[in-house]
């Protein structure tokens, strides 16, 4: 499964244009939306709500191919993107407002939308890789009053219906539905945590949860440091743990998430620069605790400290007239969110889940010395 992603900025407009009316609202209206939802899998549902209109029809209906021959594909592999333009005609379609179908549908968000002026146009890349579509849980599809499939567009290949406990990913093959996560409350409960996290600290709270993810896969990748509670994890799930690589952000989605609370913590005094060397040391000690907590080996501490190396105490900024007026106000209120700051930049947190981090690591990636410059010269193999 490829993911999927607005084409980048050009200059190219359609070779061919035409007088466009005002775009007319349809007869039936999509109640309610699916959040999250692909464009793709959302107009395929508005149009087989009126009358079954095939998707090459329907989407010249709202804007031209910004490329010659150019086809809307298969929802379940790939997602269109619009121009302002179109958009607003699809609003005006689907009995929406603008706001609306940005709150809900992720790819129509301004960041997403095709940098071309002028008349309506959309396209459907076939190189994609800036969201992966996952299908929506079947439980939520039916309390939305659809029995097609839908598809959400998703930055990493899995997402957590916390709703009804289910684990979704974009597994295509026959028996691969959605995991029930019944025996396991803890990976709901975290996926509960990590948007409070994301949503109180904003950017940085998505950098710090990267970071995490991608250290987990770390851990994930060695053999010799994964936690025996994952091996739990898996036997809880039956058959569907034996496909490792598959289920292997499930597994440790709850140590993620908890590492990602204590990446923020030291992130926020760091860059505040008042984490001083002494402090950093206990911040390390209380990171190793955790992970014999978790009976992570000690060797799992040489991932940590290299993200530590890459987010590096800052100097204590000289005193001023002005910063010691500042540190004599109430600071309630004040730093509640995370900037992002080096090695992290606000570009990379667009990307994908597994792009997002500042750290090389990815799940199911060999290790090998140059992605991991541990002490000793550890020569590590992990899953491919």
């Amino acid at each position: 499964m490829t993911a999927a992603r607005a084409p980048r900025a050009r200059a190219a407009r359609p070779r061919r244009t035409k007088a466009w009316r005002p775009a007319q609202r349809l007869g039936r209206s999509v109640m309610p939306f699916i959040g999250g939802e692909s464009t793709g899998s959302y107009t395929r549902r508005l149009a087989d709500l009126n009358g079954g209109i095939p998707d090459e029809e329907f989407w010249l209906m709202f804007g031209t191919p910004l490329r010659q021959g150019g086809v809307p594909s298969d929802p379940r592999y790939g997602d269109g993107y619009l121009n302002p333009a179109a958009l607003e005609r699809l609003a005006v379609m689907a009995g929406r407002r603008v706001a609306e179908l940005q709150r809900a549908l992720p790819n129509l968000r301004s960041h997403r939308l095709l940098p071309v002026d002028g008349p309506p146009v959309w396209d459907w890349p076939w190189d994609t890789d800036d969201c992966f579509l996952v299908r929506v849980c079947e439980l939520c599809a039916r309390t939305k009053g659809t029995s097609l499939d839908a598809y959400l567009a998703s930055d990493a290949t899995w997402q957590v219906c916390a709703r009804h406990g289910r684990w979704l990913d974009n597994r295509r093959e026959p028996g691969t539905a959605a995991l029930p996560l019944t025996a396991l409350p803890e990976v709901v409960t975290a996926h509960r945590l990590r948007p409070q996290l994301e949503r109180r600290l904003g950017a940085g709270g998505r950098a710090m949860f990267a970071d995490a993810y991608a250290i987990a896969s770390c851990w994930w990748n060695i053999p010799a440091l994964n936690a025996p509670g994952w091996r739990a994890r898996r036997r809880a799930l039956g058959r569907a743990g034996r496909d490792e690589l598959r289920v292997a952000p499930l597994v440790f989605y709850p140590e993620a998430v908890h590492l990602a609370q204590m990446l923020a913590a030291r992130e926020r005094r760091r860059l505040r620069h008042t984490l001083t060397p002494d402090e950093d040391h206990v911040w390390l000690e209380r990171v190793a605790l955790l992970l014999k907590e978790w009976a992570i080996p000690a060797e799992g501490l040489d991932v940590v400290e290299i993200w530590a190396s890459r987010h590096p105490l800052l100097p204590k900024p000289r005193r001023t007239r002005q910063t010691s007026n500042m540190a004599e106000r109430p600071t309630r209120g004040r730093h509640r969110r995370l900037p992002v700051h080096a090695p992290h930049t606000e570009q990379t947190l667009e990307a994908t889940l597994d792009k997002r981090s500042c750290l090389p690591w990815k799940l199911g990636q060999m290790i090998t010395t140059e992605l991991f410059p541990a002490p000793g010269g550890w020569t590590l193999g992990g899953r491919t």
